[in-house]
């Protein structure tokens, strides 16, 4: 047996390893991410619950998936819709309604995900109680994405289909008489409005992450094994005698 590499494969490996090598370290990088991520909420999930105002007079780092309750009343008429949502397979919403505080300042509360009507037009109906309300959860100190809030917006209309959430537009969209806390309390099941928790809980969990990586590693594993098995050709019986 002789080793001759075949030029189109390994310029094929040369190109393709590298890419699969890195993808098998940015899914480490997330799996490092998502395990510090858990931690941090099992282990604030082990605290006692405490009011909303309470937790947001500490730093946020002190707070962030802190479990809290906040009583106040529901500002259903201002309720977002996070456009372009997903969950179990259906297209639909994240709802996103204030709640009014006893201090006067609002709170942004997450009620998980709606389903989207078969008409483009319409949202999901809305029911929420109209009289003095407890709602228990978890605090988030930042919303759940960042671009900025689409055109739909920024029209006068309420309720509102959004396509994303970030602070300083909702404080604007919400009016200066409104002081938005810069918080937001994801709503437990039990909690009156919730149709489909979402929770805290990130999409793929550091082990999802570590087993997508021993896949790519597995990949390249095969590539360079592959080109090694392809690169050897028998050497001919003349030539070997010779």
């Amino acid at each position: 047996m002789r080793f001759r590499p075949r030029r189109g494969l390994t310029i094929f490996v040369v190109v393709f390893l590298p890419l699969v090598l890195s993808l098998a370290a940015w899914q480490d990088r997330r799996a490092a991410e998502k395990a510090v991520l858990e931690a941090r909420l099992a282990a604030q999930g082990a605290q006692p619950a405490q009011r909303l105002e309470a937790w947001l007079s500490q730093p946020a780092d002190q707070w962030a998936y802190a479990p809290a309750f906040a009583q106040g009343r529901w500002q259903a008429h201002r309720a977002l819709w996070l456009d372009n949502q997903t969950a179990g397979g259906r297209a639909g919403y994240g709802l996103y309604v204030p709640l009014a505080l006893g201090d006067g300042t609002w709170v942004l509360v997450d009620l998980g995900f709606r389903p989207a009507p078969a008409r483009r037009s319409e949202l999901p109906a809305l029911r929420l109680p109209s009289g003095p309300v407890a709602v228990s959860g978890h605090l988030r100190a930042a919303p759940p994405v960042r671009p900025v809030l689409g055109d739909e917006a920024q029209s006068a209309q309420w309720p509102r289909r959004v396509q994303a959430l970030r602070w300083p537009e909702l404080s604007a969209a919400f009016g200066s008489e409104v002081t938005l806390r810069e918080a937001l309390l994801v709503a437990s099941p039990e909690v009156e409005g919730v149709e489909r928790y979402q929770g805290l809980t990130p999409p793929m969990s550091a082990a999802q992450h570590r087993g997508y990586r021993l896949q790519w590693l597995g990949l390249a594993l095969v590539l360079i094994l592959g080109w090694i098995f392809a690169s050897l050709e028998r050497t001919p019986q003349r030539e070997h005698d010779s």
